[in-house]
């Protein structure tokens, strides 16, 4: 089990890094539209400014957030970890609540905008008994209902994960991407949840951390 949670905390350090360092290229580097597929390109012109919010905040949040995880960090730097949790904090509302207006013109059709919204709300939620737990002091449900929230940030990292295996099937065909991006409104985060609420939340020795 030991060997397991340092395996998951790594692969969480390898693609937060990767996925923030992509994120802010993309948005500062990049013509505006660069790294989307075609069939996104018409939806990103038209919304790109919000687009670049809910990115670039989300951005912010999966990397500062990943801080929130590490107890050793936690420990030896409680100072920068108030400010990192605040951080956090702000960055996922913003991010979050420009996603409720992004979903409701996501590619991949009905059910696809259902799941990133209810993501966004549920995103919204947690964030909220975290921050209501926080100002309890009660560190239990707080590391339960943070980690439960870093979950859904993490989405980011698993959407692009999934569209690649998925879209690998297809051998990268851009005229299958519509079919490969609607898969993933629910899949993206609902698995996310499953494995936290068993490989954390079930665990009390790893809520010891």
């Amino acid at each position: 089990m030991i060997l397991m949670k340092k395996i998951v905390n790594l692969f969480i350090i390898i693609t937060v890094i990767a996925m923030t360092l992509y994120t802010f290229y993309s948005y500062i580097y990049l013509s505006p539209g660069t790294t989307v597929s075609p069939q996104q390109k018409i939806e990103y012109a038209q919304h790109s400014f919000s687009i670049a919010v809910h990115a670039g905040f989300g951005a912010v949040a999966l990397f500062a957030g990943m801080f929130q995880l590490m107890k050793r960090v936690r420990d030896k730097f409680p100072a920068s970890n108030i400010i990192l949790r605040k951080v956090y904090y702000f960055s996922v509302l913003i991010s979050a609540v420009t996603g409720l207006y992004v979903a409701t013109y996501a590619q991949g059709g009905l059910v696809n905008k259902i799941g990133f919204f209810t993501l966004d709300v549920i995103w919204i939620l947690s964030i909220i008994q975290s921050f209501i737990a926080d100002k309890k002091d009660d560190m239990s449900a707080f590391r339960i209902w943070i980690v439960r929230n870093y979950a859904l940030t993490f989405a980011s990292v698993t959407l692009r994960l999934w569209l690649v295996f998925i879209w690998n099937i297809y051998g990268f065909e851009h005229s299958h991407f519509s079919e490969v991006y609607q898969t993933l409104g629910f899949l993206c985060w609902v698995p996310n949840l499953v494995f936290i609420e068993w490989f954390y939340l079930n665990k009390a020795k790893l809520l010891q951390r």
